[in-house]
């Protein structure tokens, strides 16, 4: 009985381990494209286009490099939105439109944030 318990704690500890730290890898990743978006933003409403396409550049390759880890932890339709929003946002830039590119980074923005919501460790997300 004694070995049970102790084994049973262990697996128990063990799950809330690889949570949080799934958690915090998801935060960090979220909270990193949150501020290459604003820099992004920033930078085309400064009319610093050159800037923004090196943001943006950068924002879809942390998206690109972390893809594997966030579908593991997350729902894929938040994920698809986002990326899709990116593309779209790289489209915008490519062809200097200012205007649907600061459209769509808000698209971003409000993906990074459901995402970041939806994921959240909280009562209401349990069930």
């Amino acid at each position: 009985m004694k070995r049970t318990l102790i084994l049973t704690l262990a697996v128990l500890a063990a799950a809330l381990a690889v949570c949080a730290l799934g958690q915090r890898a998801l935060d960090g990743t979220v909270d990193e494209a949150e501020r290459l978006q604003s820099q992004a933003v920033l930078a085309a409403t400064e009319h610093r286009m050159a800037d923004a396409k090196t943001f943006i550049h950068d924002l879809a390759a942390l998206w690109d490099e972390r893809a594997g880890m966030l579908e593991t932890l997350a729902s894929h339709d938040a994920l698809h939105d986002v990326g899709a929003a990116l593309v779209e946002a790289q489209i915008c830039l490519e062809c200097e439109d200012r205007d649907d590119f600061l459209r769509t980074m808000s698209t971003v923005y409000m993906g990074l944030e459901h995402l970041k919501d939806e994921e959240a460790v909280r009562l209401s997300n349990l069930y």
